[in-house]
């Protein structure tokens, strides 16, 4: 049998393919590699403080902390972003009732830089004093991106992974990690770090289902910290 030449130039990308799936199905331990962001998504007091009274919430709080001590923990830590909800002014600008996300944000009230409500949740606390690299980016709809330089400072940073914690499954996880997959990078999600109030069937479905359609890789917290510990030095 004889093949043709434009099929035999494609016979080394196939093979390369070929290759680069078999790796990827090994036992190889996992790794986010050098290039990676930590992303804590809406981790307000406002949101979260309601779940300490839940069995539940208490989890997903004790889960997300022990990630996020174990990130600071690292040396040097990787670059971490969180965001806040919160406004302009009290007059909420970026809002109007005519807005989808109107409707959403209602039960915050009028957030804004100084409404403790919006602060980040103590357990969480970025490091942002005496030296520490954490950023804390303002946004007013579900993408953390939304409004703020989330994008450039990525791409400035050479970041191609980015790892999410946060709440809701539904809101700023699942359009977070739609628009970074959409823009190119490597995302994982740590399902024990994010929470769907009063709609378990909904997380299960999102991180079940949807998101590795895409795919996005959903991994638990044990498995992002074996991760973590196989990454690095992170370098941004």
């Amino acid at each position: 049998m004889h093949l043709q030449p434009s099929l035999l130039s494609t016979l080394p990308v196939l093979a390369s393919y070929a290759a680069q799936c078999v790796a990827a199905s090994s036992s190889a331990p996992l790794s986010f590699g050098q290039n990676y962001a930590v992303l804590n998504l809406d981790l307000i007091n406002g949101v979260v403080a309601p779940l300490a009274n839940t069995s539940e919430g208490r989890k997903w709080i004790n889960s997300t902390a022990t990630w996020i001590d174990a990130v600071h923990a690292q040396s040097p830590p990787p670059l971490s972003i969180y965001t806040r909800i919160y406004y302009s002014s009290p007059a909420a600008p970026e809002l109007s009732p005519e807005t989808p996300f109107y409707q959403v944000a209602a039960s915050f009230g009028n957030l804004t830089e100084t409404s403790p409500a919006s602060e980040i949740y103590a357990l969480f606390a970025p490091q942002t004093q005496n030296g520490g690299k954490d950023v804390v980016l303002r946004k007013s709809r579900y993408y953390a991106g939304d409004g703020n330089s989330l994008e450039e400072i990525l791409r400035t940073r050479g970041v191609d992974t980015v790892i999410l914690s946060g709440l809701r499954t539904s809101g700023v996880l699942l359009s977070t990690a739609y628009r970074l997959f959409d823009l190119d990078y490597f995302v994982y999600v740590i399902g024990d770090n994010t929470i769907q109030p009063d709609a378990p069937k909904v997380k299960e479905t999102i991180l079940e289902d949807i998101l590795p359609g895409l795919p996005v890789t959903v991994i638990t917290l044990q498995e992002a910290l074996e991760a973590l510990g196989n990454s690095g030095p992170a370098r941004w």
